[in-house]
């Protein structure tokens, strides 16, 4: 992957309409797979993304090769379906607390955004979420809804196959729908902090706390088992409002995150902290489609000494047990 294709379209602006409709109708392949995520990697990164077995190459190398190659197994999109997810996490770890499945309701059923609104109307002003089941992003809260401008995101983005996006296609073809859950319990009025643990080979070796996501967000990398600071030079200082797990709760979310990180050789497993246990999220393959930065003060615009860190522990240990 270290070489661009002979077609090379970098000068272009990707942020204009010519390029999102060619980034969906390009034939799914791999060669217009790694012509579109490259562009977006360069665009980044300011170079080609490398094969994930140069010794330079990066954790997002390693993503980017991941996502553009077609070949996902059985399990893998088991588990990007957010329908069929749940069952599978329940069963390689039974101890795992699953938020209840409320509705589905099939995109092919959806007349229009009005219609929609109309179908979620049971649930508006209650205390539960909506998302797309085959894509990643467009949650919708839906105690905050007050009209139908409140759905145009989830709206479009259920109604795409997300997978020619950014070309990652464990999500190609899945079923489209709209899946509504019960919010997970958790002290106060705010959603429960996310736990994303980055495991290689079944091991969770760090942990990114995301508190405060729908509100004033802050992010950290852990090193596990410590949850020390990965990076104790990042700038980052947690808020007043947020304290770490006690260590009982810190062990069943690492014993949680290996179960489920056991059949992988690389994967995030994202779970809750939630008021009456630890919830499943969702197993994360390509985290932010190979394009996301470690958290640091210095943001996530572009490389930090904190993501080249944290990049390298992952790859070294992918590399001395692949």
């Amino acid at each position: 992957m270290s070489d661009p294709p002979i077609f090379n379209i970098k000068d272009s602006d990707i942020t204009k309409e010519g390029w999102r409709v060619f980034t969906r109708s390009a034939p799914i392949s791999r060669a217009f797979n790694h012509l579109i995520a490259g562009t977006h990697f360069e665009q980044k990164f300011g170079r080609w993304p490398l094969s994930p077995h140069d010794p330079a190459a990066s954790i997002n190398d390693l993503i980017v090769a991941r996502m553009i190659d077609p070949r996902w197994s059985a399990l893998q999109r088991r588990f990007v379906d957010k329908r069929t997810a749940k069952a599978e996490a329940r069963r390689l770890h039974s101890a795992l607390r699953v938020p209840e499945t409320l509705a589905i309701i099939p995109m092919a059923s959806v007349q229009s955004i009005d219609h929609l609104y109309e179908m979620l109307q049971p649930f508006i002003g209650t205390n539960t979420i909506a998302k797309p089941s085959h894509a990643s992003g467009g949650t919708v809260f839906l105690r905050d809804v007050t009209s139908m401008a409140d759905l145009s995101t989830i709206h479009e983005l259920a109604g795409l196959d997300y997978a020619p996006i950014m070309r990652e296609m464990q999500y190609w073809r899945l079923s489209r729908n709209i899946i509504v859950e019960a919010m997970i319990p958790a002290a106060g009025a705010l959603p429960p902090v996310d736990y994303k643990f980055h495991c290689i080979h079944g091991e969770p070796l760090m942990c990114q706390v995301d508190h405060g996501r729908f509100g004033a967000p802050w992010s950290r990398v852990l090193r596990v088992p410590s949850f020390e600071p990965m990076d104790a030079d990042d700038g980052l200082v947690p808020p007043e409002q947020y304290m770490l797990p006690d260590p009982g709760r810190l062990a069943a979310m690492t014993a949680a995150a290996r179960a489920l990180a056991a059949p992988f050789d690389y994967v995030r497993v994202d779970l809750y902290d939630g008021l009456d246990g630890v919830y499943f999220g969702e197993l994360t393959f390509t985290p932010a489609a190979g394009l996301g930065i470690a958290p640091s003060a210095a943001g996530c615009h572009r490389e930090t000494p904190t993501h080249r860190k944290y990049s390298r522990t992952l790859m070294t240990a992918f590399r001395r047990l692949r």
